[in-house]
């Protein structure tokens, strides 16, 4: 199981430049489009990060897992730092693995934690969710660190709810346009 524990923060650059690229002045006689762009903003960056498997802005995150096995596979991206590996060994207490012990590798694509060179993990009770991994995800906290294909990915899908509020055809207000799905499909790692 993963979840965020931190939620990310929104860079209010992002917000300004998502007005700018809708044309609604902040502060003015527009203000309740603004608060509705926020809003967009918001469920849009949540979308594109569900269509690329990329994290936007940086957030804490806690996998829970059953073993460690060969490796363990992190499925959020990238991955900042890894923060702590806790698991509950065979006798049943609570140890926290040094950071000397595992690598984080491919943190951009498919990242995982491997034992050092040379070494195993320990061996870990066999009982779910006894091993926890807490990390930092995502590519930063300011706009200007997030994949230019991306921001512009999320602009044109506030953009596209905003002018249109959703498909006519479908009546659905959460569709990806087809230019921002096409943008997200270079960063997934799989297509379910």
């Amino acid at each position: 199981m993963i979840e965020t524990t931190v939620a990310p923060v929104i860079d209010p650059d992002f917000l300004a430049l998502v007005l700018d690229h809708v044309k609604v002045e902040p502060g003015d006689e527009e203000t309740a489009y603004g608060d509705l762009v926020e809003a967009y903003l918001e469920a849009a960056i949540g979308r594109i990060e569900s269509a690329s498997g990329r994290c936007l802005f940086t957030r804490t995150m806690k996998l829970t897992t059953d073993a460690f096995g060969t490796a363990l596979i992190i499925p959020a991206s990238p991955v900042i730092s890894v923060a702590s590996v806790t698991y509950i060994d065979v006798a049943g207490a609570e140890q926290t693995l040094a950071p000397s012990s595992y690598s984080l590798i491919n943190r951009l694509e498919t990242p995982a934690l491997f034992a050092a060179h040379g070494a195993e993990f320990p061996k870990a009770r066999d009982y779910p969710g006894s091993i926890t991994v807490t990390f930092d995800a995502g590519y930063g906290a300011a706009v200007a660190e997030i994949p230019p294909q991306l921001r512009m990915a999320v602009m044109q899908t506030v953009a596209d709810w905003f002018r249109f509020g959703g498909n006519v055809a479908t009546t659905s207000t959460m569709e990806l346009p087809a230019n921002a799905r096409r943008a997200c499909m270079n960063f997934r790692r799989e297509w379910a």
